[in-house]
């Protein structure tokens, strides 16, 4: 009630810092005019990654867009918004029912996540490998599972979480650290209103990713003071982009995207993502 508005700009702390010298710190600078008329207009922009080079022009590229109501938005959260195709996309996608809606406690559909992503967001149809030399074979503490009515659903849910749509969401509304169950389960997937067709064909492309990401992986070997000898499979994501991008094509004709509301997403932060090369 004592301020003209808020504008908020967030940074993450990779590939460069905000702060030089600080530990890694992802931080939301927060601005606001005092005034007696109360106004509650809110601003925000992206999430703003860039490489160290670039820091010196890094205030004067920051995009901020007006936040707008819009449904299936967790009470208490600020979307990390910017340019306006992302709030088109957003209106678009939140006219649909959320994934919580097709989730099933027993359900026997599974869908394995990684709680920590970085660039990435892996979903998989089976449980990646992880062995300790304290307990033996198990699925990783870093990995959780939903359960949806049956495999089909499951198939369709792990293609819509590989998406770079998901991704984007995940950046928007969460920590930019930690993937929970709120921003799965608030997903507007809309899965009872998708066609046939297109649940088909994100069935067959997760098909495809999961080989893709088998593919693509390497056990790997550590050693930890509290579990000792530690073997695993990492995944390398970024051959697989071509087959997300096919989902998000499969996506955007579910939702009614326009070419530059799709062009946005299988472009969003891919400088990041796939990496300099």
């Amino acid at each position: 009630t004592q301020s003209d508005g808020l504008w908020l700009s967030h940074f993450d702390d990779r590939p460069a810092r905000l702060f030089d010298g600080l530990e890694h710190i992802r931080a939301t600078i927060i601005l606001s005019v005092r005034s007696d008329r109360g106004a509650d207009a809110v601003h925000s922009t992206t999430y703003n990654r860039w490489y160290t080079e670039a820091r010196p022009h890094l205030f004067d590229t920051i995009d901020l867009a007006p936040l707008i109501r819009v449904k299936n938005i967790p009470r208490g959260t600020l979307p990390k918004i910017g340019p306006r195709p992302a709030l088109a996309v957003l209106s678009r996608m939140t006219e649909q029912n959320t994934l919580r809606n097709s989730l099933a406690r027993s359900g026997t559909g599974k869908v394995h996540f990684h709680n920590a992503p970085q660039y990435w967001v892996r979903a998989m149809d089976f449980a990646p490998y992880f062995w300790n030399e304290r307990d033996g074979e198990q699925i990783s503490t870093q990995v959780k599972t939903i359960r949806l009515a049956g495999v089909d659903d499951a198939s369709v849910a792990v293609a819509a979480l590989n998406s770079s749509l998901f991704y984007w969401w995940f950046l928007l509304l969460s920590d930019c650290r930690h993937l929970n169950l709120r921003e799965i389960e608030n997903f507007p997937l809309g899965m009872a209103r998708m066609e046939t067709a297109a649940k088909q064909q994100l069935s067959q492309l997760t098909d495809e990713l999961m080989k893709s990401f088998r593919r693509h992986s390497q056990r790997k070997e550590s050693r930890y003071q509290t579990t000792g000898r530690v073997i695993y499979d990492e995944f390398d994501q970024k051959p697989s982009k071509p087959i997300v991008d096919k989902i998000d094509r499969v996506l955007a004709e579910h939702y009614g995207f326009t070419d530059e509301e799709l062009d946005f997403i299988i472009n969003y932060d891919i400088k990041f993502r796939m990496g300099r090369s």
